[in-house]
């Protein structure tokens, strides 16, 4: 019963009231009145390491086009009814828990250079589903048939001042004195001379404009949020990989870190590279901070799906939110929602939460990713943002600090706005429509329960 206990577990996290319902998930269907039967996955799947399905069937419910793995009749409806009994006629809760557990990249071998699970090996790109949270379509079906048998309305549990969603803006604190060379050769490549003057100038005699992290607090107060700052702990290169280009240890970058506490934001580690899968390392990142962080996200995305989980459960860290694909924004777990990662080994949840990132600015401008003009941002990722409006859930922004300054590491095609504008109009549309914004570690106050 392992996948079942791990679904439900969040299925009542968010419908509170939810916890007395019976669900038989026997194989054996039930004829007593006010009994859900959900028909149950026989077949070996897992029981073995293959990371994908073979099987799949598509059947559309409320206007959705849904697929059902470990299928292969789509004659039947999703739900039937009868004599006070509802029965869903697929199994929901195995395609959860494979989509939610992450089964597919704990057995997956694909990786990139930095040891990432790859999107393009993803059933979220084979069924072009990375925006479309699957999971909580499962949880619809499921309260759908629960309403409708037990006559009771079940209502999604609520985000501070009765908000439907939440919003929370993290920045990813990477460079602070590099903006001189970074941007400043491709300035130089394109002969714009002027820029490039201007920027070296700034450097010499006031600071390098990506030394930028008081402007970044004053944008998040403009919309009334307080942002999630991720600071690097370690400068030294990994494998020749980067971390951060700044010295957390000495007293400036202390007191900023303290200063960004103070002013209500929060400051949280960014694991830098090798503590994936080194617990030491990552500890002693997070006590560089002058301030006990509460949480995590990877430097580069990084995550050993097979090592990092129980890692970071071993941590004392409450929350992480590193999951989501470098090089496409949505739903990495079909879901979109915070969740307690999966522990294969005891079949169990670990006690961290995970926050998904939904949304990455490199995501957007790096050329090796989906390198879109900022004009294009808002209307390719409206269908993300309006599944999370429709579910209440959570929208995790990572944006780098360089990139809400003047000088971007990528020239902007002629007449684009800024990356700084595309976020502002991000945060005024979702300000708009109500969300709750919140650090982290109040996104995983709010949704943390008792396991």
């Amino acid at each position: 019963m392992f996948k079942l206990d791990y679904v439900l577990l969040h299925f009542r996290s968010l419908f509170p009231g939810s916890e007395s319902i019976v669900l038989n998930y026997t194989g054996t269907p039930s004829t007593e009145r006010g009994s859900i039967n959900i028909r149950k996955y026989t077949g070996s799947f897992f029981e073995g390491k293959r990371p994908r399905p073979n099987q799949v069937v598509w059947k559309e419910w409320e206007g959705m086009r849904m697929p059902f793995f470990f299928e292969e009749d789509a004659s039947q409806d999703v739900i039937t009814y009868a004599d006070g009994v509802a029965t869903i006629n697929y199994d929901i809760i195995s395609s959860a828990f494979y989509l939610l557990s992450g089964w597919q990249e704990h057995y997956g071998v694909e990786r990139d250079k930095f040891g990432r699970y790859t999107y393009k090996a993803s059933v979220q790109a084979k069924y072009n589903i990375i925006t479309k949270p699957v999971v909580n379509y499962y949880f619809e079906v499921l309260r759908k048939a629960i309403e409708q048998v037990h006559g009771k309305k079940l209502q999604y549990r609520t985000w501070p001042n009765g908000s439907s969603f939440a919003t929370c803006l993290t920045y990813d604190v990477d460079r602070l004195h590099s903006a001189w060379k970074v941007a400043g050769m491709p300035l130089l490549q394109s002969g714009n001379f002027k820029n490039f003057t201007v920027l070296q100038l700034k450097n010499m005699f006031s600071k390098d404009p990506w030394n930028n992290l008081p402007d970044s607090m004053l944008l998040a107060e403009r919309f009334g949020a307080r942002a999630t700052y991720f600071m690097l702990a370690s400068n030294q290169r990994y494998n020749g990989n980067p971390n951060a280009d700044y010295d957390i240890t000495k007293p400036k970058y202390q007191q900023l870190a303290k200063s960004i506490s103070e002013k209500g934001h929060e400051v949280s580690i960014h694991g830098s590279f090798g503590t994936t899968n080194d617990l030491q390392q990552l500890k002693s990142d997070a006590r560089k901070l002058p301030v006990k962080p509460l949480g995590n996200r990877f430097h580069y995305l990084c995550h050993i799906p097979e090592k990092t989980p129980q890692l970071l459960d071993q941590s004392g860290l409450k929350y992480d939110s590193t999951l989501g694909f470098a090089d496409h924004f949505g739903f990495r777990n079909s879901y979109c929602h915070p969740f307690y990662p999966y522990d294969f080994k005891n079949r169990k949840a670990y006690t961290y939460l995970e926050l998904p990132l939904n949304l990455m600015d490199i995501t957007l401008i790096n050329p090796h990713y989906m390198h879109l003009k900022p004009s294009e941002v808002l209307e390719a990722i409206e269908p993300m943002l309006q599944e999370i409006m429709r579910f209440n859930g959570l929208c995790t922004i990572l944006w780098h600090n360089e990139n809400i300054s003047s000088f971007s590491e990528y020239p902007l095609p002629k007449g684009e706005p800024s990356w700084r504008k595309v976020l502002e109009d991000l945060l005024k549309k979702l300000q708009s429509n109500g969300t709750a914004f919140l650090t982290c570690s109040e996104a995983a106050e709010q949704a943390s329960i008792n396991i």
